[in-house]
């Protein structure tokens, strides 16, 4: 039965990615680059800018992006959508969460996770992400579940903006949605069968790893090094957990034995270097061999 397994994977890989390039909004191109080293073509775009060229435009950018507009904070009453372009996100003072200065409320769902006692081919445990995770999956998961409104901050013009309720529909009097519609990628009450894993290990160099509690090859088979690439090179990330309450990148690094991926692996929400579209750390908009999936997945 373990190759219906392997074929259940590589489905889900492949209708993961369609889904990620089908929910960007109509107006938003698509394109082909290549992995690697590359300059995206002139019309690859992650927003309103060229992919891999900075934050500024880009799609989490809300005061210059497609999104510019569509959030407004609510001052004691008094909304504005006069706020920086990294506001949603972080925070100098009074920031909800000193990691990241984070500044957005975290997820209403209690825990994220995927098939009850569900374990890869190799017999490594789903995790289970809870949402004070402290790797940065958590921080995407408060805008990206629908359960807290995109504007739902914490510290705002020297005042706690009042938190709002999610609204995944257009409101034609102001002109915005509250919500992104339609968003990403949706988790309704944590729910992630249909959704490539995060917050799990990785193994490094052929080393199994624990991550987030959950241990390589830990209810099986053991670890399959030779499906496995040993260090994923740039711009994949791979992250490393120092303790209970860190978890830490470092460039070029793969650190066997805490090693993982996160959300950050694939995507880069600052759209800095190496991007394909959608903010993907790689090739996803066509056929390749060094298509994303082979950057981890030696198949």
């Amino acid at each position: 039965m373990r190759w219906l397994k392997w074929i259940d994977t590589m489905v889900a890989v492949f209708v993961v990615a369609l889904v990620v390039m089908a929910r960007g909004p109509s107006g938003w191109a698509s394109n082909t680059t290549t992995f690697g080293n590359f300059t995206p073509a002139a019309n690859a775009t992650c927003g309103n800018v060229g992919c891999g060229s900075g934050f500024t435009g880009s799609y989490h950018d809300f005061v210059s992006g497609p999104g510019a507009g569509y959030f407004a904070i609510d001052l004691n009453g008094t909304n504005t959508t006069a706020y920086g372009a990294c506001t949603m996100c972080h925070t100098p003072h009074h920031a909800y969460q000193q990691t990241l200065l984070w500044n957005h409320h975290l997820s209403n769902n209690t825990n994220f996770g995927w098939a009850a006692n569900a374990t890869t081919m190799a017999g490594t445990p789903y995790a289970t992400i809870n949402a004070t995770w402290a790797g940065p999956t958590a921080k995407c998961m408060s805008c990206h579940d629908g359960s807290v409104a995109v504007s739902t901050i914490n510290w705002f013009n020297s005042q706690n903006p009042i938190a709002q309720t999610p609204d995944c529909s257009y409101n034609s009097s102001d002109n915005r949605w509250d919500l992104a519609c339609p968003s990403y990628i949706d988790f309704p009450g944590g729910v992630l069968t249909d959704t490539h894993p995060v917050a799990m290990p990785y193994p490094c160099n052929g080393v199994g790893s624990t991550y987030n509690g959950v241990t390589t090859g830990s209810n099986g088979a053991g670890i399959v090094a030779a499906e496995w690439v040993p260090s994923p090179a740039a711009p994949i990330r791979i992250y490393k957990q120092i303790d209970a309450n860190t978890v830490s990148w470092q460039s070029g690094t793969c650190a066997s034995g805490a090693a993982g991926i996160e959300c950050g692996s694939c995507h880069d929400i600052h759209n800095s270097q190496n991007l394909d579209v959608w903010l993907v750390r790689g090739y996803i908009s066509g056929s390749s061999a060094n298509y994303i999936c082979k950057e981890c997945h030696a198949k």
